[in-house]
């Protein structure tokens, strides 16, 4: 039997998350593209935070469109079907993050090391989830669901991300600034690891306050996985 992560524990967490999302937008850096409506902006943003609270056969475009202040009909307008609206909202996540993780790594110069461009990329991760925390919960979702829609996860940002950091994480491991293990499981391991902690956020609250407060809880993340992944 195929085994789904989402358990009781991960409910929870939607619902928190979905409740934070309700309250606080999502946070985009700078200004829409210049092909991008301001409708588009919030019918993205309302999408990324139910698919992620609910899920996707859980959402439905009528929430969505209440969310995003819009008449319900303009989604199909634009977006075709709800398959289409989710495969939009993948198509923005991978547009807006990962040109922000290429910069870094082509940022890097001859006095940083391997090991050091590696520690900037996963900080950035970490910071990134935390300011998002509906693409935690929303990749984590589709990771368990393992189906049609993960493949389009998978194509569009996993792979991506990973061909993206496996040089540095590469070159780390052979300066030995990483410890001996296999270059494409510590990509695998670290991005799985910041996401169901993100995800995770609420019930860890329950028994460390760090998990309580917004820069701590960064602090400490960033620590954990820090002193785990690195020699």
């Amino acid at each position: 039997m195929r085994e789904n992560v989402n358990v009781a524990a991960l409910a929870a967490s939607a619902e928190e998350i979905h409740r934070m999302a309700a309250k606080v937008a999502v946070k985009r850096r700078g200004r829409p593209r210049k092909t991008e409506q301001p409708k588009s902006v919030a019918i993205l943003q309302a999408a990324l935070a139910a698919f992620a609270g609910h899920g996707f056969d859980g959402t439905n475009l009528r929430q969505i469109a209440t969310e995003a202040e819009i008449d319900v009909a303009l989604i199909p307008h634009q977006f075709g079907s709800k398959l289409g609206l989710w495969r939009a909202v993948v198509d923005d996540i991978a547009e807006r993050t990962l040109p922000d993780f290429r910069s870094i790594i082509e940022r890097g110069s001859p006095e940083t090391s391997a090991g050091e461009t590696l520690q900037l990329a996963m900080a950035r991760m970490i910071d990134h989830l935390c300011d998002t925390p509906q693409l935690a919960m929303f990749v984590v979702n589709e990771v368990g669901e393992q189906g049609e829609r993960f493949e389009y996860v998978y194509d569009r940002l996993v792979r991506p991300m990973h061909d993206l950091l496996l040089p540095p994480i590469r070159a780390a491991h052979a300066s030995g600034a990483i410890k001996d293990v296999n270059p494409d499981f510590f990509f695998a391991t670290f991005t799985a690891a910041i996401s169901m902690t993100v995800v995770m956020r609420p019930f860890i609250a329950r028994f460390s306050s760090h998990a309580k407060k917004e820069q701590a809880f960064r602090r400490e993340l960033k620590r954990a996985l820090l002193a785990v992944g690195f020699a």
